[in-house]
């Protein structure tokens, strides 16, 4: 089967767990596909998310060489560490918000406490209760 050219836009990440940077990868594959998985593990590219890849389209020859032209011109590609980032022009002009961070409530410090001492009492309960069925203990006495 013949090769294809694909654009393959991307949340690219070093920038912090809150944020992502939108990049448009050339990718040349046979299918849509094959271009979303070889794009997913591109270094820069945020691999642990479902939701990495934004978009692919299938695009000309010529879109292709445009492409690679702006990623190779392309600072934030070529930094390799935060104070190279962060000296790049307008570099916080293109981080944009991480859309599933949005909705997500933080739970306090004391909620997620209790939330972990009533996991244990459970597991500890269910492990005592395991013990009885075992031992086939009869006259079992409970205090209160």
């Amino acid at each position: 089967m013949a090769n294809k050219y694909f654009k393959v836009t991307c949340k690219c990440g070093h920038v912090g767990i809150k944020y992502f940077i939108r990049i448009s990868f050339p990718i040349v594959a046979t299918c849509g596909k094959d271009a979303s998985s070889i794009a997913r593990y591109i270094p820069r590219v945020k691999h642990d998310h479902k939701d990495a890849i934004l978009d692919c389209k299938e695009i000309s020859y010529n879109e292709y060489l445009e492409l690679q032209i702006i990623n190779n011109n392309d600072p934030y590609l070529k930094c390799a560490c935060k104070q190279e980032q962060e000296m790049i022009d307008n570099f916080s002009s293109r981080l944009e918000l991480e859309p599933r961070l949005l909705t997500k409530e933080k739970k306090t410090k004391r909620e997620s406490v209790e939330y972990r001492l009533k996991k244990q009492s459970y597991a500890l309960n269910e492990k005592w209760w395991e013990y009885v069925e075992e031992e086939e203990v009869d006259d079992v006495v409970f205090a209160y």
